[in-house]
């Protein structure tokens, strides 16, 4: 999640206008209902000690000044969303660059590790559910922040005791909403990780096709990627499940807390400490606190959805990338090629290049002859500096290869390889 804050602290300036608008936004939004109480207490009340000519003036007045108030709150929502959606298709990009710049940067090894198509469902992932936890955190977090203040201060200002109830019970539903939240990250997890599986084996299988179809394979590939996909399928009802539970309970225990309090309300009524239009604001405002708890929910779905994705994109950008020699020899032209006692072992320990001893000088042919798994390839493979030698060395034009600049080098040496890979276009 670090690496989702720093993307999101290069767009500081635009964040902090978002947030002056959606506060704007929020506030005009909560001045309607002032307007209702004053029409309410002032007005609607004193039918019989109000001429016919001020009360319509007045009513009119405050109904005009309600659709202005409705109207900024409108362009505010307008311009916070358009600011909001350039902050999430940043960070979305600057977070896809940065994992593909990353990648390049690892050792050649780091892929074979990998299927095709896994690690590009990972940065989708992180970056969708990035892009909606920037937008939930406004809509829901910040917009209920606003709010929660605004009726807070009016809460107080007509009665202590609203505000007290308030206070006592906003932070238990919040705590009660995230504790229950917090079991939805180890499902997502699982559906992050068994995703990428299935998108690499599908990617395989497909790349693959004419293997497949011609070793009469297409039931054994369909039956493999659909348990995985069906285990997939799993994770997700269970997660669903999660959510409808924690739905459930936040609906309920909001459902609670807002009786309550019109209880209260009412029993402040009936002992005349606050008149109908206060009564009627207080009673709107509910839904201005009540439906962003109510989100919260979905804000923490969302935040584990994000944790989880960024987990996986993290391990990618926490891999060492390639060693590179500090003062990188460039081989201007190709004189020679020695290997010096070489080997090479697999990380699963299999050696498949044994202590070669060989020189090649310029203007001279030659071929590597052998049995499939002899290492011909993996000789090719250490030549380009995708290998590197476990023991013994690679010596080019007399330079230990260590100290060679390989990305140059191989913008010299024309490669064909064993399998076909075809780029669109």
């Amino acid at each position: 999640m670090q690496l989702l804050l720093k993307f999101i602290k290069e767009q500081k300036k635009t964040l902090i206008g978002a947030l002056v608008l959606a506060t704007i936004n929020q506030v005009f939004s909560l001045l309607d209902p002032q307007i209702f109480r004053i029409i309410v207490d002032d007005y609607a009340s004193k039918t019989q000690e109000l001429t016919s000519s001020e009360f319509f003036n007045g009513v009119i007045l405050l109904l005009l000044l309600g659709m202005l108030v409705a109207f900024i709150s409108r362009v505010a929502k307008n311009f916070q969303d358009y600011y909001v959606s350039i902050i999430t298709q940043r960070v979305g990009a600057n977070l896809y660059s940065a994992a593909i710049d990353h990648s390049f940067s690892l050792p050649y090894a780091a892929f074979e590790d990998q299927r095709s198509g896994e690690l590009l469902l990972k940065l989708q992932k992180a970056r969708s559910d990035a892009q909606m936890l920037i937008t939930n955190f406004v809509q829901i977090v910040f917009l209920s922040s606003v709010s929660i203040v605004f009726v807070l201060g009016y809460a107080f200002y007509v009665q202590w005791l609203v505000g007290v109830f308030y206070i006592l019970l906003l932070p238990s539903i919040g705590f009660v909403q995230y504790y229950l939240s917090n079991r939805i990250k180890a499902a997502q997890r699982q559906i992050v990780t068994e995703s990428a599986s299935l998108a690499g084996s599908t990617t395989e299988t497909l790349r693959n096709v004419e293997l497949v179809k011609s070793l009469g394979l297409e039931d054994q590939e369909t039956k493999r990627l659909n348990k995985v996909n069906n285990d997939i399928l799993n994770l997700e009802l269970k997660k669903i499940r999660l959510i409808r539970a924690l739905s459930f309970l936040q609906g309920t225990l909001i459902n609670a807390v807002g009786a309550t309090l019109s209880l209260l309300l009412m029993w402040l009524i009936f002992r005349q400490t606050i008149t109908f239009g206060q009564y009627f604001t207080l009673y709107i405002y509910q839904f201005f606190i009540f439906q962003p708890l109510y989100q919260l929910g979905v804000l923490s779905n969302s935040y584990q959805e994000t944790r989880a994705s960024m987990e996986k994109v993290e391990e990618i950008l926490n891999m060492e990338p390639e060693k590179k020699p500090l003062n990188p020899v460039v081989i201007e032209q190709l004189d020679s090629i020695e290997f010096k006692d070489l080997s090479f072992s697999y990380k699963t320990g299999e050696t498949t290049v044994n202590k070669i001893s060989l020189q090649i000088n310029k203007g001279q042919t030659a071929a590597f002859v052998g049995p499939s798994g002899a290492g011909k390839t993996t000789v090719i493979k250490l030549l380009l500096g995708l290998y590197r030698p476990a023991e013994g060395k690679l010596i080019i034009n007399g330079m230990d290869g260590e100290t060679v600049d390989y990305d140059k080098l191989r913008k010299k040496i024309g490669y064909v390889s064993q399998d076909t890979q075809l780029f669109a276009g």
